[in-house]
């Protein structure tokens, strides 16, 4: 059951002194305390040291915070890790908010940061959705351009009608056989 800490600065103008010291005063060994300078908005999976010291961890273990933005300032991301750690039995501390998984309040907080990160998911669909609404109102065309113009597509229809095949059609006009097909059976 060992004690390991993690402390994250975003920029190297910052420093991680006083999180380490909050991590030593709560007995995290020195030599068992990773630092790294990265954004809190870079997903866990995305920083070096942090995934290194999660594959380091085992059952019983113990992974320290100063503030719960160190382990990142996206919810859904935040909930993600815990849940990893939690299924392989390694609690979480998170000291300014005086949590600790492993117990009946840090599990409630999971509860609360669940309910936060469906909510954070809700927004975001909303405003995608409301996006590609405005979008469509201002006459954006959404999604993949397609393969052919319409005087294309129009080329392709005329060559079916003549009886040509789809290979025909491909080889005269350059595209693709799926292409030359799909133009050929379009409206």
């Amino acid at each position: 059951m060992g004690k390991y800490g993690y402390a994250r600065v975003s920029t190297s103008r910052q420093h991680t002194d006083n999180q380490i010291a909050d991590l030593r005063r709560e007995g995290v060994p020195e030599d068992s305390i990773v630092t790294e300078t990265i954004s809190g908005a870079t997903p866990w999976k995305s920083r070096p040291e942090l995934k290194r010291l999660v594959r380091k961890l085992h059952t019983g273990d113990t992974l320290t915070v100063a503030k719960l933005d160190r382990l990142g300032r996206n919810a859904l991301d935040v909930l993600n890790l815990i849940d990893v750690l939690k299924k392989r039995q390694i609690s979480v501390r998170i000291l300014n908010l005086g949590i600790d998984t492993s117990g009946a309040g840090g599990k409630l907080f999971l509860l609360l940061l669940a309910g936060f990160a469906e909510f954070e998911r809700n927004i975001i669909r909303e405003r995608v959705i409301a996006g590609l609404e405005t979008a469509r109102a201002k006459g954006t065309r959404l999604g993949r351009r397609p393969m052919l113009p319409e005087d294309g597509l129009a080329q392709a229809r005329r060559l079916k009608a003549q009886g040509l095949s789809a290979r025909e059609v491909a080889g005269l006009m350059h595209i693709s056989k799926m292409t030359a097909w799909r133009a050929m059976n379009s409206r």
